[in-house]
């Protein structure tokens, strides 16, 4: 099997996959698009290889340096926003988190000045 079609065949499952997990509601759409994204550039590399051969050539690379610096290059840039997208919920729940708290001990003083209303004799 040669790299074109390698590529091929990966930007076809990744269509599937993304597609099946994002009808499941496993995957959020915001995620599936750079998935798509990811699968359509395989598929369009492994469909058509002139690109990445003429990318390569003007790069002054090798052939499979070009592949692998691409390679890299979108996992690195996918990875990267994920990781903003993690440190953004951490924090969101963090806050939400506190806020939960505060709420919670305003019910409990709500509930304790309930209940001592409700004593007779005080």
């Amino acid at each position: 099997m040669n790299a074109e079609l390698l590529m091929t065949v990966g930007g076809v499952c990744a269509f599937g996959i993304t597609l099946y997990w994002v009808r499941r509601r496993e995957l959020r759409e915001k995620y599936a698009a750079g998935w798509v994204t990811l699968a359509s550039l395989l598929l369009v590399v492994g469909l058509f290889p002139e690109l990445l051969r003429t990318f390569a050539e003007k790069a002054h690379l090798s052939y499979p340096a070009a592949v692998l610096f691409i390679a890299l290059t979108v996992i690195y840039l996918f990875a990267f926003a994920i990781s903003v997208t993690l440190t953004t919920m951490y924090r969101r729940n963090v806050r939400l988190t506190q806020e939960l708290a505060l709420v919670e001990e305003r019910l409990r003083r709500l509930e304790e000045r309930h209940a001592a209303a409700e004593r007779p004799g005080q």
